[in-house]
């Protein structure tokens, strides 16, 4: 029998994106050639989700077969943009009924009043909504523009007042770490409170965006306050691993999320990690797309990525809101305290953690 997964990270048209930041990871990736290309800062292309259709063909390809082969419970939609992508409602309305959790992430630029409707009118969808602060210096690496970022934060707020789960994933930069107090004091004011997740900036170009030796202090700060946004924030050993990472300079404790979630993409490839696309294991659409599945948890790089201690150099970097379970892998926190999060709080999800916890325990690895 297959092993059993946590969910799937389909990334559909990552080149393909309506903004610009500054540190995107797919404009630092190297696992394809248009990541090498930077494609991503091009002008943004639109598809189309039609029955039938190329991309239709390909995604609902991907999905079923991870979705079979694993029997997973969680899918995760994100881009790119998945927005720029006409009719991708339909796609979302189609895939929910056959998980627990749908998982979609966007900058939510492109989220207009039809697609706020339609999404409330799905009962297991979680959005997680890419947005650094509220205000337009610490959002200034996402959007230059003061009057589009007023924009986008006017559309947010509209979205968090909808009432679906809200999940606010906030990159923490020297511009950014700042605004945290303020952020969260906004987040607060709804009374629909999204989640808020704040993670250090990413990847090969990181340093010229990455939070300064002297502002971790408005981390310190941030979490000494803990108690005054704990309605918002994930537990407070988050922010102890938040801190760590930032006073030891570097990722030093264990991940375990390749041995949870694996990264597929709308052309077929799939890779060990949807943190850091590290290597190809083949293509989930074509004839061996069942050996390339068998590849996940199997092959050599699966050693290092789940090693007690890091040892590429790209995993020293990463620190991200699925820390949340290897914190609860590593005894950091309660299986009550990580699925206190819409993504992990159905039944089956919280079942299937806690098995998949004691066969890594009992295994010993």
């Amino acid at each position: 029998m297959p092993k059993a997964l946590l969910g799937n990270d389909l990334v559909i048209n990552e080149d393909s994106c309506n903004l610009s930041c500054t540190y995107c990871l797919t404009g630092q990736s190297n696992l394809k050639e248009g990541h090498q290309l930077k494609l991503i800062f091009q002008p943004p292309a639109r598809d189309s989700y039609t029955p039938g259709g190329p991309l239709a063909d390909r995604i609902e390809t991907v999905s079923d077969r991870l979705r079979d082969h694993f029997k997973l419970p969680l899918l995760k939609v994100t881009g790119g943009e998945i927005f720029l992508v006409r009719n991708i409602m339909d796609f979302l309305e189609r895939e929910a009924p056959k998980y627990e959790v749908l998982v979609v992430q966007t900058n939510a630029v492109l989220v207009n009043d039809e697609h706020l409707a339609r999404l409330t009118a799905i009962p297991n969808v979680v959005l997680q909504i890419s947005l650094d602060s509220h205000l337009p210096t610490g959002n200034s690496y996402r959007v230059p523009k003061d009057t589009l970022h007023d924009r986008i934060v006017a559309g947010i707020a509209r979205i968090i007042d909808s009432g679906i789960p809200v999940e606010i994933y906030a990159v923490l930069n020297d511009r950014s770490v700042t605004e945290m107090a303020d952020f969260a004091g906004w987040l607060m004011s709804f009374a629909n409170r999204p989640a808020y997740f704040p993670f250090p900036v990413r990847g090969p170009d990181a340093e010229q965006f990455k939070v300064r030796p002297e502002q971790v202090r408005h981390i310190e700060e941030f979490a000494d306050r803990y108690d005054e946004f704990a309605p918002i924030l994930p537990p407070r050993a988050y922010f102890d691993r938040l801190l760590r990472f930032y006073h030891e300079g570097r990722r030093t404790f264990r991940c375990h999320l390749p041995r949870l979630v694996v990264s597929t993409f709308s052309d077929g490839v799939v890779t060990p990690c949807p943190n850091i696309w590290f290597s190809d294991m083949g293509n989930t659409l074509g004839e061996d797309w069942e050996k390339a599945l068998n590849k996940v948890g199997e092959t050599g790089l699966y050693k290092a990525l789940l090693a007690p201690r890091p040892r590429l150099e790209a995993c020293h970097g990463c620190f991200t809101p699925w820390d949340t379970l290897s914190m609860y892998f590593e005894d950091e926190i309660t299986l009550d305290e990580l699925c206190a999060a819409p993504t992990y709080s159905p039944p089956r999800i919280r079942e299937l953690l806690a098995e998949m916890k004691r066969e890594y325990l009992a295994g010993g690895a």
